[in-house]
């Protein structure tokens, strides 16, 4: 995922939105949204590599940062899934780490995020 702030593709309000606030387990509900959305936008041979790029997206942040909402819809036949992420600490980019950058990068036809106020919203382009 680059430094500089990229816009998803899609506008990410306007996807199905799942608010992960006050979950202690987001994960879990988080894989079953994905996957369902998926399949209900026809794109369900994307769904695995889609719920593996949320777990990514969810667990790989690091200590500091609490994921606040998942957003997946659909841009051009691709399925594009977002991750709205607050920042406990003074960052004003995402860090990720390593392994999973390599794997949003393997996984993804594209990745990014853009700021937001406190924090920042990453996504990534599954097709």
């Amino acid at each position: 995922m680059d430094t500089q702030p990229t816009p998803a593709p899609v506008a990410l309000p306007h996807t199905l939105r799942l608010d992960l606030l006050g979950d202690d387990e987001p994960l879990r509900q988080a894989r079953r949204f994905v996957r369902l959305q998926a399949e209900q936008l026809g794109l369900e041979d994307t769904a695995d590599d889609a719920v593996q790029v949320t777990a990514e997206l969810l667990g790989g942040l690091g200590a500091g940062t609490r994921p606040t909402a998942l957003h997946v819809g659909e841009d051009a036949g691709a399925l594009v899934v977002g991750v709205d992420v607050r920042f406990a600490d003074d960052r004003t980019r995402p860090v990720l780490s390593g392994h999973t950058r390599d794997l949003l990068v393997q996984l993804s036809a594209a990745t990014g995020w853009s700021p937001t106020d406190g924090g920042a919203q990453l996504w990534c382009r599954l097709s």
